[in-house]
């Protein structure tokens, strides 16, 4: 896996099912979803668990880099809701913008 790279599959699915919903979704709806239209995405046992790791590094490492968050957060009703950071979209460039 290149370290150039600014998005992985998994969070193209994201930005793809974050799209197509307008609204805020929590991981375990996002993962849903993403599960639906690609079953073989996540193997394990806790697909929840694999996108946020990956959401996590791939964030914390845009942030080193001094880009844009990919994805904004909001807690409501002590969920985290994620969607989409339309300055972050601009930064990652066509990778996600393709359908």
């Amino acid at each position: 896996m290149s370290r150039a790279r600014n998005t992985s599959a998994s969070e193209k699915l994201m930005v793809d099912v974050l799209r197509d919903a307008n609204q805020a979704l929590t991981l375990d709806e996002i993962v849903e979803q993403i599960l639906d239209r690609n079953p073989a995405t996540f193997v394990g046992k806790t697909p929840k668990k694999s996108l946020y790791s990956i959401v996590y590094r791939r964030e914390k490492r845009r942030k080193e880099q001094g880009m844009p968050a990919l994805f904004k957060t909001s807690i409501r009703g002590g969920a985290r809701y994620y969607s989409i950071n339309p300055k972050g979209l601009e930064c990652i460039g066509e990778r996600t913008e393709e359908k």
